[in-house]
Order: C-alpha cells, then structure tokens, then sequence
C-alpha cells in the first residue's frame, strides 16, 4: 500500500461523511478484499483429499453407526406410543400414565416434542368432573419404552412410567 492511500485512510477513519471520491475507494477496497476472500475460498475447496482405506473405513462406520443410532430412536419413539390406549376428555385426547398414585393423564399433543433432555411438562388428573394440571419435569431415554418423570422439579428424581395399553382380547 501506498503512502497516497495511508493517508487517504487515515484521513477517513476521522469523518463520519464521505465525499462522492472517498465512497468510491472505500467500495474499491472492500470489493477488493471481498475478491481476495472469493479467491482463497475457490483455492482451498478445489483441494481434494485423498483418503486411506482405513479412513475411509472408519468414516463409513461411523455414519452407519449414526444412522442405526436415528433409526433405533425413531423406532423406540414409535414403539413407546403403540397401542396406548387414548382417553378424550372434552376436546382434547390424553394417554394414562400406569402405576402413579392417582389418575395422571398426558396430552397427545405434548407427547410429539419430548426428548432426552428434561422438560416442564403439566399432567391432567381428573377431580370431579373438571381437568387440574400439575407441572412436573419429564424425560425420554432413548433404549427405554417408559416415560421418566420427576415430581418436583427442584429435587430432580426421575420414576419410569409406562402408557397404558389398549386391552386386547383373547379368542
């Protein structure tokens, strides 16, 4: 860089207005520098690199043990809603949580967004004739049928509950 456009610079750095000269090198400059990027861009992805067998080994193992892990999660998230029996209260339809201490019941609809990270999630239970909700803390594993619940959100212990079934009947 010349010492003409050092001090043209630094005399821009100072002003917040431009003359119509002083936008033109500015735009000059960053089009230049966006150019030089472009450049060095199309330079280093037109290297390619040559891979071992061994590498190439691994990788492919690596992406058949991802997708086996996405398709035994997406089995298990089938599996877990199979064949519950659904409860309609009002509009709404709910699966029965098994073995609780009274009758909890979980909307469909929020049953869609669960995952292996714990979340606020509010159980119904019926008190004469009218829906309560409590709020409590849920989870999914990925290797488990059962839904983890904790009670109180604030002393985090998780209890395994199942769905209930739909009973089928036998010949």
């Amino acid at each position: 860089m010349d010492e003409a456009n050092r001090a043209l610079i630094e005399t821009i750095v100072k002003k917040e207005t431009f003359s119509k000269e002083e936008k033109a090198f500015i735009l000059e400059r960053l089009n230049a520098e966006r150019l030089e990027k472009q450049k060095f861009q199309k330079d280093s992805s037109r290297q390619t690199k040559d891979y071992t067998d061994e590498e190439k080994h691994r990788i492919l193992q690596e992406l058949n043990e991802k997708r086996i892990r996405e398709q035994h999660q997406t089995e298990m998230k089938r599996i877990r809603f199979l064949d519950k029996k659904i409860y309609t209260f009002g509009s709404k339809k709910f699966y029965k949580l098994k073995e609780m201490e009274r009758e909890y019941y979980l909307e469909v609809e929020t049953c869609k967004n669960f995952s292996s990270r714990p979340a606020i999630v509010s159980l119904c239970y019926r008190t004469f004739g009218e829906m309560k909700k409590r709020e409590v803390l849920l989870k999914i594993e990925p290797h488990s049928e059962k839904i983890f619940i904790s009670k109180d959100p604030i002393r985090v212990y998780f209890k395994p509950f199942a769905l209930e079934e739909i009973h089928k009947e036998v010949p």
